[in-house]
């Protein structure tokens, strides 16, 4: 039996203001790093179930029309912010140089011991480079074996490099028996739907599968509208030779002295800070690291907020 149309009319108006309400949410979150969004990239990161593309691209329209949204090239933004597409292009254009350097240094990183994917992120990962932009990297490791490959590429970074961090900048490990991330908000499941694979996309599929959770935050998130860049799949053999003297070392407890020298060298860094506290911003565990000084994802989050309750959309 079909629903009468006084019931169906309201119960339509209330899909589309939720998905005009999502919308907004979704591009205050970017418009933190004054970036405009693509129709495919605003329906993938919607906090709700959204329509089909097409359906979905003449909401937005119908958001430009009534002075919601500006569009330009193809990007959305909110109103009052400037002409922003100009900006995303040039940015575009400065993450494709930044980009053949990312595909040097990742063939250098899967050379160490015990690295078993490489990911891109932070802001390459979203083509959304500039100046002060650095290449980020986020990798996976042999299970138990996490803190030996960070100690040897920190030392390579130090040395080779003279600790440059440009184009190497490794600050986030997981084991890949460690995947499944333990922060569940929407700047973690952002940073993950974002990452892009130059090593083991295996891996990364796995990876994305082990914290199917971001879909809680983006039920319509597919890797699909977000054009993975070209990666390598083949381990290399400098990696295995270079791995074959560990099998004569006690390697087990190896890294996890490194692990606990790790952790008194952060509380020696930055005695201002409680246990608690730096074991967020610096992580230290048997199967992840993560060290970001000045806790940026806590500034993240409450810009975020700040901009929701500006607007007053509910978060």
């Amino acid at each position: 039996m079909r629903a009468p149309e006084t019931l169906r009319a309201p119960r339509r108006r209330g899909r589309a203001d939720a998905l005009r309400t999502g919308v907004i949410a979704t591009l205050l979150y970017y418009d933190i790093w004054r970036y405009p969004l693509t129709a495919p990239e605003l329906r993938a990161f919607h906090p709700r179930p959204a329509p089909p593309l097409p359906a979905f691209a003449r909401s937005l329209e119908d958001m430009v029309r009534d002075g919601a949204l500006r569009s330009e090239h193809g990007f959305y933004w909110l109103s009052g912010r400037g002409g922003l597409a100009g900006e995303r292009l040039r940015r575009q254009r400065h993450a494709r140089r930044m980009w053949a350097a990312a595909h040097v240094a990742a063939r250098i990183i899967k050379a160490f011991p015990f690295v078993r994917a490489v990911f891109v992120s932070g802001d390459l990962s979203k083509n959304a480079t500039g100046r002060g932009s650095d290449v980020d990297f986020f990798i996976l490791t042999e299970p138990g074996r996490l803190w030996i490959s960070r100690t040897l590429l920190v030392l390579f970074k130090k040395t080779v490099l003279m600790n440059s961090r440009k184009f190497f900048c490794v600050n986030s490990f997981a084991a890949t028996d460690a995947m499944v991330v333990a922060g569940r908000n929407i700047y973690q499941a952002t940073e993950i739907a974002q990452l892009k694979p130059l090593y083991n996309t295996g891996l990364f599929r796995a990876y994305l599968d082990a914290n199917g959770w971001i879909r809680r935050f983006f039920p319509n998130f597919d890797t699909g509208p977000l054009r993975l860049p070209r990666a390598t799949e083949r381990r290399s053999l400098l990696q295995r030779l270079a791995e074959l003297p560990f099998r004569f070392l006690p390697a087990d407890r190896i890294d996890a002295a490194l692990m606990r020298a790790m952790k008194r060298e952060w509380a020696r860094r930055h005695p201002e800070l409680d246990e608690r506290t730096r074991d967020e911003i610096f992580l230290c565990a048997r199967g992840k690291s993560r060290a970001y000084a000045g806790n940026f994802q806590g500034k993240i989050l409450r810009a975020y907020e700040a901009r929701l309750r500006t607007h007053g959309v509910a978060s």
